[in-house]
């Protein structure tokens, strides 16, 4: 069944799905929609895209056959460009739920990272043809910021658009492209190189087509097999209007997208966490130990019930941040980078406990996911942003209470 496939009595998601909050009759029935549509898709897929090491094209054109993307940005432009943000959110959790975090980031960096670039600064023909494909499934995309010479450090770009009589010439490399042996267009951060224009040297994001990128080395992750992600080379003539926003707002453009990252990682987190402490809970009321079920072990089922306490927290914080994102001054840069941060150090503390509560299955691949759920959860603290590169833009958001301070504090 589609997302889109909505009963009369529902009200369209073209009003935003958390416009009378986050919970409710109508929530709880497009999330069952997206999950189910996501079981579809996801399923017949997973094992060889892990097998592969191949993300699966045909994964993203089901969901836009099936209208998920249009819907998710619905009625969004350039002068509203948020769409959907709990639809966002749901899709993001309910992928991270189905325990396939390599599919899980793939479709994010798609859906959001790709998709919310496009929408807000995708101004031209060539842009705008381009997210008209992209929101059908009919062309995937991916975003290149890191190179061989910095991962987190952005100001270090060396891959260069030179400017021709045509457009720009780009060349460099990048990294740790993800969906990069799939893509069609590869939105790539480069220095630009207009002679002693007033923006020479400065940072743009350009698209770049999949015929301008060279593999050279797949790259053999600890974790989310299912996603590709490849060291690439970079050497591509592309028109003026390849441009995404202007000239030198490279990493203002960028930030957007990763901003949409970093709160589909946090909502994948939720999802992920729920799987694993929902596994546990199974494993401890089925084992039989001690002359009874490992749950009736106190210090199993507290523990437990503290990862559980936990992720009501988180669960709420990401749909609280869903509902802010479009209101100024509600939930920026900062108060995305510290929810994600949380988040996934959160489902990595999860994923470890949960594997370790099933003893020595939870380590045997071929008994059960908890070894594999462990290793892929690691790439959210790392994926969108490190946790230190974050915390620094929480530290430049600190402001001291100076008047508690001078009210409460006497140092003699």
């Amino acid at each position: 069944m589609s997302v889109v496939d909505t009963p009369a009595n529902t009200p369209a998601l073209t009003s935003r799905l958390f416009a009378a909050g986050p919970f409710g009759e109508r929530v709880e029935e497009v999330r069952e929609r997206v999950a189910g549509l996501l079981r579809q898709t996801f399923e017949p897929v997973a094992r060889q895209a892990e097998t592969e090491g191949l993300f699966p094209r045909e994964l993203l054109a089901g969901l836009g056959a099936a209208g998920l993307f249009r819907e998710r940005w619905a009625q969004a432009d350039a002068a509203e460009p948020y769409g959907d943000p709990g639809l966002g959110v749901i899709i993001a959790e309910e992928s991270g739920r189905l325990g396939h975090a390599g599919l899980s980031v793939g479709l994010s960096l798609h859906c959001e990272t790709v998709l919310s670039v496009l929408t807000r600064y995708g101004d031209t023909p060539l842009l705008a043809d381009y997210r008209a494909r992209a929101l059908e499934g009919r062309l995937v995309g991916c975003l290149g910021a890191s190179e061989p010479t910095g991962g987190s450090d952005l100001n270090g770009v060396r891959t260069v658009a030179r400017r021709t009589p045509g457009g720009w010439h780009v060349t460099g490399e990048k990294k740790y492209l993800s969906l990069g042996l799939v893509c069609d267009i590869a939105l790539l951060l480069c220095r630009l190189d207009e002679g002693a224009g007033p923006v020479a040297g400065r940072l743009g994001l350009l698209a770049v087509p999949a015929s301008g990128l060279t593999p050279h080395k797949r790259l053999s992750k600890a974790g989310t097999a299912a996603l590709d992600t490849t060291w690439m080379v970079v050497d591509a003539e592309v028109p003026a209007e390849a441009l995404v926003g202007r000239p030198g707002s490279g990493l203002l453009v960028a930030t957007w997208g990763l901003n949409h990252e970093r709160l589909s990682i946090a909502a994948q987190a939720v999802g992920g966490a729920a799987r694993a402490i929902g596994l546990a809970t199974a494993h401890l009321q089925r084992r039989e130990q001690f002359g009874g079920p490992l749950m009736e072990q106190q210090a199993l089922r507290l523990r437990l019930a503290e990862l559980s306490s936990r992720l009501v927290a988180l669960r709420f914080a990401v749909y609280a941040a869903a509902q802010g994102v479009p209101v100024p001054g509600a939930c920026g840069t900062r108060e995305i980078a510290a929810l994600k941060t949380t988040a996934a150090r959160f489902v990595a503390e999860v994923t470890s406990e949960c594997m370790h509560l099933f003893g020595g299955p939870g380590y045997l691949e071929d008994e059960t996911p908890m070894s594999r759920m462990w290793r892929d959860s690691r790439l959210a603290r790392i994926g969108g942003g490190t946790d230190e590169m974050l915390w620094e833009l929480v530290a430049g958001g600190l402001v001291p209470d100076d008047a508690a301070y001078d009210e409460s504090v006497d140092l003699g």
